[in-house]
């Protein structure tokens, strides 16, 4: 049976399928992985199924031909009837369309889990240095992602920076690698770890009628060194252990340090199975990453036997027990269910001696020395669609050039950058030199500058102009000199304090060349009033020019003045004079 988007199909549509589970993207045993499962199903059927939808196979056992020994439920727990019944469904995995063909009305689906949807890049929100585990649930929480209790992540484990350029199954990958486990996903749709351990027991133990043919295809495989690549630029590495290549455990992550490479190295000396490839009886229940036992009759006649009495190991029986893991695995049901089982290795003289040809040769010099649109170099990568972007892991600065954007941003927004339509430079931060000369022109048009203009260490030389707007920052020359010339239609303030003042026209209540007003000249408004005060005294009227209500009055001393008003008045206390006589 199957679910395809809600709707149920039976044997009578569904013709075959074939599930495919791996583990490992190469020859070897590999943590750190995070494939997603491929379902093709074929299925007669006239509906329309629409795009990405989800499909769910399940199998059912027949009991019919369970036999008394067979049994292992107390008869009380029994509930199949005499004629025999089927099982419960069981689901066989979640998958979700992913391409479809349709061949003599027979319609040929190709599918894959939910893995396949982490595809995409990741750009976290978090505040770096931040814990896996919350890496791990902000991705989850995204994708909609559930994940049970074999998600067990290290909560001293910590990555530094932003991973950009990674994609969201990528860095989950990354983090299991570093616990020691793969990324799968389970029957029920569930997000899982399968960690594993050098004394991990067997989950399931198979019998010889339990598998048609099995293979060693390499002899037992051990670790007990492993060897993390965190920069493969560089190729700067991590290593914990002993031993040659063949007993090395090699993998890439950028976000292990080597406390981490010592705890998994820790965890996995001494893990060890055997290579095989098996053809055996379907059982459902088993998902990759299982540990398996299985047994084999290697019995031998007397004559056959050429090892000595003391160092034959095999029982009386012959059948001799072996341990392998499941690094891929294959479902395929046609009228009935069998599975392939593989877990490949390199062998000795493989990890030993790497030869390439003469093409992978070339093809890796290319790789080392070509510059890959969308891989990241220090920081920079190159797409079609952004042309050159330089952005730091934590996202806290970025520059992108092409041909229709210069820019840099700070923090995700954009602190400078060159308008194309006006041709012009535009900033959007503090304009600081320091220890230099800014001999230019900055100018405000129609807006208003409210930052702060500094020279440190330097001298500023240039003009600043407002043309239609306010200046209503600082202007400051810390160590060092402002020479320029600051221009504006109206200058606002409380004090100006300066050796000169020219031109124009100065308005104001009172012009004092003395701050008490009490000495000095002083220019008062509303009369057109000037007094000269007595330098000696400090409060003496020595000369007034006065406008008493129009009539214009010169003073003189304290009380002589001259005061015309359609007639000239000569008073003084102590008589006129006129070339020393006195008229008056």
């Amino acid at each position: 049976m199957a679910t395809v988007d809600g709707v149920q199909y039976n044997d009578n549509e569904i013709v075959d399928f074939t599930i495919e589970n791996s583990l490992v993207s190469s020859d070897g045993f590999e943590v750190g992985t995070a494939i997603p499962s491929k379902l093709v199903v074929t299925i007669r059927t006239n509906q329309t199924i629409p795009d990405n939808a989800r499909i769910v196979p399940f199998l059912s056992l027949s009991l019919s031909g369970m036999t008394w020994e067979e049994a292992t439920y107390p008869w009380k727990d029994m509930r199949v009837t005499w004629e025999g019944a089927l099982s419960d469904w069981m689901p066989l995995g979640e998958f979700f369309i992913d391409s479809r063909e349709k061949i003599n009305g027979v319609w040929t689906f190709t599918c894959y889990d939910r893995l396949v949807f982490a595809d995409v890049a990741y750009v976290s929100s978090l505040a770096y240095p931040a814990s896996m585990k919350a890496v791990w649930d902000e991705i989850c929480g995204r994708l909609d992602y559930v994940y049970d209790s074999s998600v067990v992540i290290n909560p001293s484990y910590q990555i530094q920076a932003g991973p950009a350029g990674f994609t969201m199954r990528q860095v989950m990958g990354y983090i299991a690698g570093a616990n020691s486990a793969n990324v799968i996903v389970g029957k029920d749709g569930t997000i899982r770890f399968k960690r594993f351990a050098a004394t991990d027991p067997p989950a399931f133990e198979m019998t010889t009628s339990d598998y048609i043919r099995v293979k060693q295809v390499n002899p037992i495989k051990n670790y007990s060194r492993v060897v993390v690549t965190y920069d493969t630029e560089d190729s700067l590495t991590f290593e914990a252990g002993v031993g040659g290549e063949n007993l090395t455990l090699n993998l890439e992550n950028p976000f292990m340090t080597q406390t981490m490479v010592n705890n998994l190295r820790s965890t996995l000396n001494g893990f060890n199975y055997i290579p095989i490839s098996m053809d055996a009886r379907g059982f459902p229940q088993l998902e990759h990453g299982d540990i398996i036992g299985f047994e084999q009759n290697e019995s031998l006649s007397w004559l056959d036997t050429a090892t000595a009495w003391q160092d034959m190991h095999i029982p009386w029986n012959g059948m001799v027990k072996y341990k392998s893991v499941i690094l891929k695995q294959t479902y395929s049901f046609k009228g009935g269910l069998k599975m392939a089982i593989e877990a490949p290795s390199v062998s000795e003289q493989q990890s030993e001696f790497k030869v390439d040809g003469s093409l992978t040769t070339a093809v890796n010099k290319l790789n080392k020395t070509a510059v890959k649109e969308g891989k990241a170099y220090y920081g920079a990568t190159i797409t079609r669609t952004a042309g050159l972007t330089i952005e730091r892991e934590d996202h806290a600065s970025k520059a992108v050039f092409n041909s229709d954007e210069l820019s840099f941003y700070a923090n995700g927004d954009r602190a400078l950058w060159f308008d194309l339509p006006s041709r012009k430079f535009k900033f959007g931060g503090d304009l600081e030199a320091a220890g230099g000369t800014f001999s230019g022109t900055l100018q405000g048009v129609d807006g208003v500058f409210s930052g702060t203009l500094e020279a440190a260490n330097g001298t500023f030389t240039g003009t600043l102009q407002a043309a239609n707007g306010t200046f209503t920052g600082t202007l400051q020359g810390a160590n060092g000199t402002f020479s320029g010339t600051v221009s504006a239609g109206r200058v606002e303030g409380g004090e100006i304090v300066g050796a000169t003042i020219e031109g124009g026209i100065i308005t104001g209540a009172t012009i004092r060349t003395s701050s008490t007003g009490s000495r000095g000249v002083e220019l008062r408004s509303g009369y057109a009033d000037i007094n000269i005060y007595s330098g000696v005294s400090g409060n003496d009227l020595v000369f007034a020019i006065q406008d008493m209500l129009n009539d214009m009055r010169l003073w003189f001393s304290r009380t002589g003045y001259i005061e015309a008003n359609n007639e000239i008045r000569i008073n003084a206390p102590n008589g006129v004079y006129v070339n020393n006589v006195q008229i008056g």
